[in-house]
């Protein structure tokens, strides 16, 4: 048996100069439920172009024939996958300001090194 239901929710996109290369989404239904995504930023600036990434986390852009403007993501963890339908323009907009903040190139001049190590070895114990 598959279940399928639609939910309206809300994403909230949160940038740390400090960890450059990604982006935090929280994702919180009107029924209550809330998860936290870690998305490449890079990931999502291609997915407005061109259909992106693969394993957990897919993304198609708006598809221009048809004039939309919606950018689709395909979010899959190990208890189920969600398709989410978004508009492209105040995530666009939200990036470009990722990108004053940290332009493309200079994320190693911003990363906390001994934190990103850290991390690394950690995921190693698991």
């Amino acid at each position: 048996m598959s279940l399928h239901e639609t939910l309206p929710i809300q994403a909230r996109f949160r940038y740390d100069r400090t960890r450059p290369l990604e982006v935090r989404v929280g994702f919180f239904s009107d029924n209550g439920g809330a998860v936290t995504w870690v998305l490449s930023r890079d990931l999502l600036i291609r997915g407005l172009q061109q259909p992106s990434g693969d394993g957990d986390v897919r993304i198609w852009p708006p598809c221009r024939r048809h004039g939309g403007d919606s950018l689709w993501m395909l979010l899959q963890g190990r208890t189920g996958a969600a398709l989410l339908e978004g508009r492209v323009g105040p995530l666009r907009a939200w990036l470009e300001e990722t990108l004053r903040s940290v332009p493309f190139g200079t994320e190693g001049l911003s990363m906390d090194w001994d934190e990103a190590f850290v991390h690394v070895l950690a995921q190693g114990d698991r």
